[in-house]
């Protein structure tokens, strides 16, 4: 029935009452005397009162410590966030004590996440036990959400240097290759002053059209011709 009431998102007001109009015979008795006796001693009666009276009259004792051990024990794990606040919050209502002190309620569902999750969700301090499990939530879908930003960023992150890299080499790799082309060959390309101390340069490995028999090179005009 709670599962229901959650559901359709009814107040505990509401609750209450569709509650008690679903109780028959022994129980009806039961209920009727217990209200009594709970608005004699000044206790207003509320969703969580009669839930509580009602758990204690019809729900055996080991039933309920077996409850208590799983809600000690109960951890996310493999869990995904909702399916582990869905079943925080069934076994809730054998924790009283836990569940009508919202500080409480929200520490042992934090202490129960996986630690990774755990850390990040505790850092935006969520002020109550629906905030953690909204927080929660919204963390864990966007690490298992593919077209996150921070996926995107981390995926084109080394492209623009990569970008930049490139055309920085590039301009570097041409002028070298020009330089390559462009580079003075032969000894033709000796400038004035740079002949040997005799003032000629023997033509044996000279690069021009024919070995010839003529001369070196003019240590005044540069051109080859007979020397004095």
């Amino acid at each position: 029935m709670e599962e229901l009431f959650d559901t359709l998102e009814y107040a505990p007001e509401k609750r209450l009452k569709l509650a008690v109009l679903q109780l028959r015979d022994d129980a009806q008795r039961w209920w009727r005397s217990t209200s009594r006796m709970l608005r004699d001693s000044g206790t207003m009666l509320t969703w969580d009162i009669f839930c509580e009276a009602f758990r204690r009259e019809y729900t055996p004792e080991p039933y309920f410590d077996s409850r208590e051990r799983e809600f000690d024990n109960l951890k996310q794990g493999d869990m995904r966030v909702a399916e582990y606040a869905r079943r925080f919050s069934a076994l809730l209502v054998y924790m009283p004590a836990v569940a009508n002190h919202e500080r409480t309620k929200r520490n042992k569902f934090l202490k129960g996440l996986r630690p990774d999750l755990y850390r990040m969700v505790l850092s935006g301090s969520p002020a109550t036990f629906m905030d953690a499990v909204n927080n929660a939530v919204d963390i864990e879908e966007s690490l298992m959400d593919p077209e996150a930003p921070v996926h995107q960023t981390t995926a084109h992150a080394s492209q623009p240097a990569q970008a930049v890299s490139q055309s920085y080499q590039s301009p570097q790799g041409s002028q070298q290759s020009s330089r390559k082309q462009f580079r003075p060959r032969g000894k033709q390309f000796k400038k004035k002053g740079h002949s040997s101390s005799s003032g000629s340069v023997s033509s044996g490995s000279g690069s021009g059209s024919g070995s010839g028999s003529g001369g070196g090179f003019c240590s005044q005009c540069g051109g080859r011709h007979e020397t004095s």
